[in-house]
């Protein structure tokens, strides 16, 4: 979507900068950070919830943000929609590939054994893996989108094990798991002839986490129930803020700004999530023939996120994306410092986006990549 900019307004497009002026990520947490926050799951997978589509694009989608993810990478983005969709059934999953596939199957091979056995094979089976990471996700958005206005429903499953470096029978590997249902709001509004746009999100979720840093033998063999005795559960409302600008300039380049969980979300039990800012930069040019879109983000603006160490590649987003005319979307993209692709299908009631991608498990590209493939599916009026 195009959006016409007759007129630019040199003053105005510095109130996106005092997005950045907030109360800064809180650091008040004794000792670190508590529950879901200072776990590695956060720390690779910081956003509540990943879009397929600008996974494809390396993840970078904070200033050119046009669909149903800008909720939750930068709501302003809504402004940016002047069609109405609304997906009835929107599940997507992610899995560390192919590396869980093995591992669950040979997981499921060691269960098949009992006594001493079955303490070997899994420590077999974790030491042949140490220090590796394995990702899963599954969820569903479904959701009514149209210009400036979104409202859906969450469901968001995830989990994150680590095997130790030296697999025992008391300590196999680290896991983490959270998963988040609820309710999603969120509006955007241009000022200056849509120039400037504004917009936010509220999420309303009950949040169920589980971090058990040593995994024993005896509970990975029965895993559902070592998960239920280890849960921990709490409600909390979230928010999220965004910014857009875009420039009367040849290439019709985007600034954005976006803070997450404004004002760090506290979900009782289940620890809280920081807040933290992304910001980046886009160009949307006129091409004459479908759609191009590029995006350069910087995220965790404030060094928040990284505990462990920090790097340039781990803060960087970058992606290219081609909309044809119809039907097919191509993209392609740097995520932490490794290359991206994916692409979209939207046969109008039925549509299907697929990513692959690689999250950086360690603090710096190259030292513990998790390589992830990513699938969309959606039904319903679009």
């Amino acid at each position: 979507m195009k959006i016409h900019r007759p007129t630019f307004f040199p003053g105005s497009f510095v109130l996106i900068f005092s997005i950045l002026l907030l109360s800064g990520p809180s650091r008040s947490f004794a000792g670190g950070p508590s529950g879901i926050a200072g776990t590695p799951l956060f720390q690779q997978f910081p956003l509540l919830y990943q879009g397929v589509m600008p996974l494809g694009m390396g993840g970078a989608f904070t200033a050119v943000a046009d669909d149903e993810n800008a909720v939750f990478y930068n709501p302003a983005g809504l402004d940016n929609i002047q069609n109405s969709s609304f997906k009835i059934l929107n599940v997507s999953a992610d899995a560390t590939y192919p590396g869980l596939f093995t591992l669950y199957n040979n997981i499921q091979t060691d269960n098949q054994l009992s006594g001493t056995a079955q303490d070997a094979a899994f420590v077999n089976t974790f030491n042949s893996v140490a220090n590796q990471s394995f990702y899963a996700r599954v969820g569903d958005y479904s959701n009514y989108t149209t210009h400036d206005f979104s409202i859906g429903l969450l469901t968001n499953n995830q989990i994150l094990g680590i095997p130790s470096a030296v697999a025992t029978t008391s300590n196999l590997a680290s896991l983490t798991a959270l998963s988040d249902t609820g309710i999603v709001i969120s509006g955007a509004m241009g000022f200056f002839n849509h120039h400037l746009q504004i917009g936010g999100t509220l999420m309303g979720l009950n949040q169920m986490f589980v971090d058990i840093p040593q995994l024993s033998v005896a509970q990975a063999s029965n895993l559902q129930s070592t998960i239920n005795s280890n849960l921990t559960h709490g409600l909390g409302i979230l928010g999220n803020i965004g910014a857009i600008y875009h420039f009367d300039l040849p290439l019709n380049p985007t600034i954005g700004a976006s803070v997450e969980n404004i004002g760090t979300a506290s979900f009782g039990q289940a620890g809280s999530l920081p807040q933290f800012i992304n910001a980046g930069v886009g160009l949307d040019p006129d091409i004459g023939f479908g759609r191009l879109l590029v995006d350069i983000d910087y995220d965790d603006v404030t060094n928040y996120l990284y505990y462990t160490g920090d790097s340039l590649w781990l803060h960087t987003h970058a992606g290219i994306q081609y909309q044809f005319p119809a039907i097919l979307t191509l993209s392609a993209g740097v995520y932490e410092g490794y290359p991206t692709v994916g692409f979209g299908l939207d046969l109008w009631a039925f549509e299907i986006n697929g990513s692959y991608y690689t999250e950086e498990a360690g603090v710096l590209p190259g030292q513990n990549p998790n390589h992830i493939l990513s699938l969309q599916v959606a039904f319903g009026w679009m």
